[in-house]
């Protein structure tokens, strides 16, 4: 009895990685490549240009769906999301770290 429960284990096992393994390469199938993005996207999206490829797809289209709505904005308030985000770059690591989690906090 226990050597078919450890045999019906293993091929649960085996079918689980299986599965994960399968999901993982969908995922990174649908991860987009740098110059697939339109030139408007690449040119909103051009300080993430150097880890792009390193992103989940999640965190591509999460980017990508930040850019449409940046792209809509009216030019001043475009300049006003610029600068608040020279403003992020200027907290130190700890500083960031803290207004990304009250951000999502209030989410």
């Amino acid at each position: 009895m226990r050597l078919r429960t450890a045999k019906r284990g293993g091929w649960l096992l085996r079918r689980v990685a299986a599965s994960i393994c399968a999901m993982l390469l969908a995922a990174a199938a649908h991860a987009e490549a740098w110059q697939t993005l339109s030139p408007a996207e690449r040119q909103a999206l051009a300080p993430h240009r150097q880890n792009w490829d390193n992103y989940t797809p999640q965190q591509q289209q999460r980017l990508r769906q930040g850019a449409q709505r940046y792209l809509q904005l009216p030019p001043n308030e475009r300049e006003g999301v610029r600068e608040q985000q020279r403003q992020y770059r200027q907290l130190s690591p700890q500083e960031q770290r803290k207004l990304r989690d009250e951000y999502r906090r209030d989410r």
